[in-house]
């Protein structure tokens, strides 16, 4: 058992350490530009003819690359800062920026088959058209677009119309942008149409993890026949993997930074449509600062605990503690887990590591956990009261937060009233608890490999979110205060009272 001069000086370390984590993960760049409306935001989308036609859709190939956008580029996206504050902060303060664009380059090469010459419209949708897109959040409001089309024929730039039309899902709904230029088809012959343009990736809901991309295919069913070989290459600013794609449709082959698919003959309609979870890039940016660290210095246990904490918040969302958020939730608590038992080894003595493993631990618990799943957050519950009781009950309401969650039905509701207050409490509410062992993903408790450090950060986007900074210095003012509560407690200290 440590001495209490050796659990002040350690917790004066977490806390200055943590300091340094909080402001590093908060703290925005200085870079200024809107964002566009929600739930319907505009994606990559396939040409249409007008009415019926014998031309057909040869090949098509798109290339759809996430970069940081420029101040010009961000600014053709306005944000409705009305309706798009985040719960429980101030519009328009939060979301800022959404500083990652999507280009997009798609060629499809058409195919005239008949004997004469062909002049007709084409048409390309410059707003999202997918059936569920929640339209009655945005009544009244204009529909977002792409922004910055380009449209070439044969390598020869035209220009375009733009029209608004009816909104398919009703009157009471914003009327969608659609551009048209004129393309004649010579016979027997193939034309290349070209597009390139820039949309934001979707924001998934409001856990600042994951960003979709999207692809609509079906608006390039008016063609003659299917589309004979359609290729769709998506270019990431970070390697492809489990850590960074949150999910993606089935055929895609990742290699390095990209990920591609394709198709033969296809017929697409509202099930083809393409869509990919992605890990936003300023999350990366933090994510492989903090793998550089481990890396570059692998014996020290802060900078495997502070890993540990960030894996901790990407896997329940950046703002939020609680169960784990879809589809990346279980990749960051596995590897959350891993680095939380490497700084538990690196100092078997330090409270911080079995803290988070119990928020770790109770994080993937399911509505009525099985005992045995339940028993593992308790376990490191317990331990953080031998080495530390003090610090362990200032810290286990956390833990309790997530755990009343999954111990809500009829056999723990007289285990609610316990105050929680240290492991007798906590063992209470167990004995309390029945349940039939089900499957649950839980990490091994034999520390794995983590993924290949980063030395060198990847070129990112930077964090968003002006209302974090106030946040940060707010989390650094305490941590001073606290830092110098432990440092006046300290042994041989003058303002120390006995």
């Amino acid at each position: 058992m440590r001495t209490s001069s050796r659990n002040s000086g350690s917790m004066l370390v977490r806390a200055l350490f943590l300091a340094c984590v909080l402001i590093a993960l908060l703290l925005p760049s200085s870079v200024r530009a809107d964002v566009g409306v929600g739930p319907i935001l505009p994606s990559g989308s396939s040409i249409k003819p007008q009415g019926e036609t014998r031309i057909q859709m040869a090949a098509e190939k798109v290339v759809i690359t996430l970069r940081q956008g420029t101040d010009a580029e961000n600014a053709a996206f306005k944000l409705n800062v009305e309706d798009q504050g985040y719960p429980g902060l101030p519009s328009p303060y939060f979301p800022i920026v959404y500083l990652a664009v999507a280009e997009v380059n798609a060629d499809f090469s058409m195919l005239n088959p008949t004997s004469e010459d062909v002049p007709m419209t084409v048409w390309f949708p410059m707003a999202s058209l997918l059936e569920d897109a929640n339209w009655e959040d945005h009544i009244g409001e204009e529909a977002p677009r792409i922004e910055d089309l380009q449209v070439a024929v044969d390598g020869k730039p035209l220009d375009y119309d733009v029209i608004e039309l009816p909104n398919p899902q009703g009157e009471d709904k914003p009327p969608l942008p659609w551009a048209s230029f004129p393309v004649t088809f010579p016979a027997s012959e193939q034309v290349n149409i070209h597009v390139n343009y820039i949309f934001l990736p979707q924001p998934s809901s409001f856990d600042l993890v994951g960003m979709t991309l999207a692809y609509i295919f079906q608006t390039g069913a008016g063609w003659a026949g299917p589309i004979g070989i359609a290729q769709l290459e998506v270019n990431l600013p970070y390697p492809a993997s489990s850590v960074t794609i949150g999910s993606m449709p089935d055929g895609g082959q990742a290699i390095g930074k990209q990920v591609s698919w394709t198709w033969n003959d296809l017929e697409p309609g509202p099930e083809d449509d393409f869509s990919i979870l992605l890990l936003r890039p300023e999350r990366w940016e933090e994510l492989s600062y903090w793998l550089g660290i481990v890396d570059a210095h692998p014996d020290f246990e802060q900078a495997w605990l502070a890993l540990a904490s960030f894996y901790e918040r990407l896997c329940q969302g950046i703002y939020e503690r609680g169960p784990l958020i879809p589809y990346f939730g279980e990749t960051y608590q596995q590897l959350g887990v891993q680095a939380a038992q490497e700084a538990a080894r690196l100092d078997p003595g330090d409270i911080g590591p079995h803290y988070e493993l119990a928020m770790l631990y109770a994080a993937v618990l399911p509505r009525n956990p099985p005992p045995e799943a339940l028993q593992l957050v308790l376990d490191e519950v317990e331990i953080m009261y031998e080495l530390n009781p003090e610090e362990a009950q200032a810290l286990e309401p956390n833990v309790n937060d997530i755990l009343e969650l999954a111990l809500d039905n009829d056999a723990t509701a007289t285990a609610e009233a316990a105050t929680w207050a240290g492991s007798d409490a906590t063992q209470t509410a167990v004995a309390a608890f029945v349940q039939t062992p089900s499957s649950l993903p839980i990490a091994s408790a034999t520390p794995h490999s983590v993924p290949a450090a980063v030395s060198e950060p990847e070129p990112g986007i930077p964090g968003d979110g002006s209302v974090a900074i106030g946040i940060a210095l707010l989390g650094a003012v305490a941590l001073i205060v606290v830092a110098s509560i432990l440092l006046k407690r300290r042994p041989g200290s003058p303002n120390r009272r006995d």
